[in-house]
């Protein structure tokens, strides 16, 4: 890097700092070089324009302002390097919303341990419930005040002192995947795949019972909490490391995917450890169902294990370790964030035969929009692929556009018909799932039960049709946009990190 780039760079870094700490909201200088750094996005440089990319990416949602006003007038090129610039900068702001902790404070004085269950309950607002044996805790008193905390830092403080531990049910089931080693060189599987993945933390309380002596290993990342659990295969000189993830309630239908992916495995001499890639030797006393038309000669990476517990192994040097003086690296999580806006049509008064598409794929349309001379806003729309299946999985299209029923299926206030072209439902209509008219201060309009409300199911493709009649409230502004806010499901990464970690 020339002295310029020195430069720019150092000033970069003065402008983030202080615009981090409130003095510049980012100011001049953070403005003009980052507006220097897109510029070199098109320089004829190889080597210019990739580092223009790193220093930007290095900044992420701070500079996507300037990235977004940029991609108005640039070129193809530069284009496709600032969308790819914007969509990595908004996953790091998504990250850092979703990871956002819950913040509570926590004041015992000499109370007993479930009274201290009931008092985090109250201050978090998640449910949490003890299920062990309570004579255990019969004496124990706790006083505690962790100021201002996470929720899971206050929920790890409390289990120290009162002897407890989430209980975490690991019990895998037969129609989760379990892979060997087999005698081909192959992986036998035991067990079923499982078609859809499961929730990783089912709706209800916290459950936490008592612990033994041992201490919990754990990693905090905001709302997302990390428990790690060691074992050793002394004959296989490897290290099998097992991580519990936990989240925070309001993170609904959470799912950890694939495998944690290592960043740094360091032992107490300072050497670096490798992560193990070979599958485990098959014990036949162990594996069910260890048929030859059951073996899988694809060796790729082992397949997803639970959904809130996953795994892997590190392979030891010559001598065992006695301490992993530094574990590191992320986990992938997929999960759902309520009342996101998927679709945005603005100037809906003028937006007559207008398409967008939505955040998730699929698209929405207005079809005609019309003011009575009583105020009242009448707006024909039409959603593909936005709107869940109003059956969930009791209606399903198969290839063939044949219909499979499971149990029952209700309608009220319409029909169904079923036949060669797929499933057409007309229902007495409701405003689930379907989109808001807001004003320009962003404020709702109020609706009425939608009319010629339909969904149709056509190879796979749903389609959600409907004319939708709005009402001002007092004192509303004209209407602006029509926006449809849903469910929208996404993969983020969680860090870890631990260290000085004993191993047995």
């Amino acid at each position: 890097m020339n002295a310029r780039r020195w430069i720019l760079a150092i000033t970069l870094l003065l402008a983030a700092g202080s615009a981090s700490h409130g003095q510049l909201q980012p100011d001049y200088y953070f403005s003009h070089g980052i507006r220097q750094l897109i510029s070199e996005l098109g320089n004829s440089s190889f080597a210019m324009r990739q580092s223009a990319f790193k220093n930007i990416e290095f900044f992420g949602p701070m500079a996507l302002d300037h990235l977004r006003r940029a991609r108005v007038s640039a070129d193809v090129e530069t284009t496709r390097r600032i969308v790819e610039l914007i969509r990595r900068a908004e996953e790091q702001q998504l990250t850092r919303q979703v990871l956002a902790p819950k913040e509570v404070h926590l004041k015992l004085k000499d109370v007993s341990v479930q009274q201290a269950i009931t008092e985090l309950a109250t201050v978090s607002g998640y449910p949490i419930q003890f299920q062990g044996d309570a004579t255990r805790l019969a004496d124990k008193r706790i006083s505690l005040d962790t100021g201002r905390t996470s929720f899971w830092q206050a929920f790890d403080q409390m289990c120290e002192q009162a002897g407890l531990m989430e209980r975490v049910n690991q019990a895998t089931s037969i129609d989760q995947p379990m892979y060997y080693q087999g005698g081909k060189g192959g992986r036998i599987m035991r067990g079923l795949p499982t078609p859809m993945p499961q929730p990783m933390q089912p709706t209800g309380p916290i459950i936490v019972t008592n612990r033994g002596k041992e201490k919990s290993l754990v990693s905090h990342s905001g709302a997302v909490r990390t428990e790690l659990r060691i074992s050793r295969d002394a004959a296989a000189k490897e290290l099998n490391l097992q991580f519990i993830v936990s989240v925070e309630p309001r993170l609904q239908n959470s799912s950890v995917i694939g495998r944690p992916v290592l960043a740094k495995v360091v032992d107490q001499q300072g050497k670096r450890l490798a992560e193990s890639l070979d599958l485990p030797k098959a014990n036949p006393s162990d594996v069910r169902m260890a048929h030859d038309d059951m073996i899988f000669t694809d060796l790729g990476g082992m397949p997803p294990q639970s959904t809130r517990v996953t795994q892997l192994r590190v392979k030891e040097g010559e001598q065992a370790a006695k301490q992993l003086k530094e574990l590191a690296g992320k986990l992938g999580l997929q999960l759902d964030l309520q009342n996101v806006l998927l679709a945005k049509i603005d100037n809906v008064m003028e937006a007559s035969g207008k398409s967008v598409a939505g955040a998730n794929g699929g698209s929405m349309k207005v079809g005609a929009v019309n003011k009575r001379q009583n105020g009242e806003i009448e707006v024909q729309v039409s959603m593909e692929n936005l709107t869940p299946n109003p059956f969930g999985g009791n209606i399903i299209m198969n290839g063939n556009g044949g219909v499979i029923i499971r149990g029952n299926v209700i309608i009220n206030g319409g029909g169904m018909v079923i036949g060669p072209n797929g499933v057409r439902v007309n229902g007495g209509g409701n405003g689930r799932d379907l989109p808001d008219l807001l004003d320009a201060k962003g404020q709702k309009f109020r609706v009425a039960n939608p009319t010629n409300d339909s969904f149709n199911f056509v190879n796979g493709s749903s389609t959600r049709s409907a004319t939708m009649v709005f009402s001002p409230n007092p004192g509303q502004t004209e209407p602006r946009e029509l926006a449809l806010f849903g469910t929208r499901t996404y993969t983020i990464s969680v860090p870890f990190r631990f260290e000085n970690l004993p191993l047995p």
